[in-house]
Formats: C-alpha cells, structure tokens, sequence
C-alpha cells in the first residue's frame, strides 16, 4: 500500500533527530530507499514553505506558509476517488482520526521507523566475508571424501 507520512511528526518522535533542513534530508533519503526497496509510492509531508535546497528524492512536498503538513495531508485524500488504498504514518491523533474517516489506514511512526531500519546482521553469512569467519568460529566442514 502506498504511504503519505506527517514527516515532521515522524522526526519528533526519533529519538536523536531533530526538525532542522538537515535531518529532513536524511529522513528523505532514507524513504526514498526504503520505497525503492519496497517497491512503493511514498510521499513525504513537511510544514513550511519550501527549503533552499531541494530535497534528494521527488515525492516530498512542504505545506507553504500560512497551511499546516496536516492541510495538506487531508487535502490530498480527500482529492483521491477513494483514500481506502492509502496508509497515514503518523502520531497525531487528530490527524489519524480525520484520515480514517476519509478511509485511510494509520501507522504509528514507531512501526514506520522499525521498517526503515531493519535489523542488522543476519544468522546466516551473506558473503565470503562472513562464510569465512563461521569457519573460523565453527570450523571447516567435515572432508565428504573419506
């Protein structure tokens, strides 16, 4: 399904990430990754009026002076033939509560963040790299010869 995610909402609640022009950026490259990934429609809401440096990936909008990302956010919906087809990533319940109605399904930004970053390591070796390593720590296997 694709998204439509409150972006400064989901920056407020990251632990370590802050609003700032910078931290917008690097949120932006990360879904554009992940939606890649995902093979995803993705946009990306953020209060405000444009900043001076575009952002990396094409499907991140700012709300303009004087409309807030949730305006924005709601607009869009309700343009759509049906919202039904589309999930929210957000914390505020206000705004959840008027995109359910609209049909809209709603992520917390907890859930979202777990997505984009996935955890790291696997059990089994992605490489020669880490092939090498398990026989190091396990050992060569048994010679199948004898």
């Amino acid at each position: 399904m694709p998204r439509i995610i409150d972006g400064d909402n989901l920056l407020g609640t990251w632990p370590g990430r802050r609003r700032s022009d910078s931290d917008r950026r690097e949120l932006a490259r990360s879904i554009g990754r992940w939606a890649h990934r995902e093979r995803r429609r993705v946009i990306l809401v953020f209060d405000g009026p444009d900043p001076p440096v575009p952002p990396p990936v094409h499907d991140v909008h700012f709300s303009g002076p004087g409309k807030s990302a949730d305006d924005w956010i709601i607009d869009y919906l309700r343009r759509l033939p049906t919202a039904g087809g589309w999930v929210l990533v957000t914390n505020d319940r206000s705004l959840g509560d008027q995109c359910r109605h609209l049909g809209a399904r709603v992520e917390r930004c907890d859930h979202f963040r777990r997505r984009l970053t996935p955890p790291q390591g696997g059990e089994k070796p992605e490489g020669p790299v880490d092939v090498d390593e398990w026989l190091e720590i396990f050992g060569t296997p048994p010679d199948e010869s004898t």
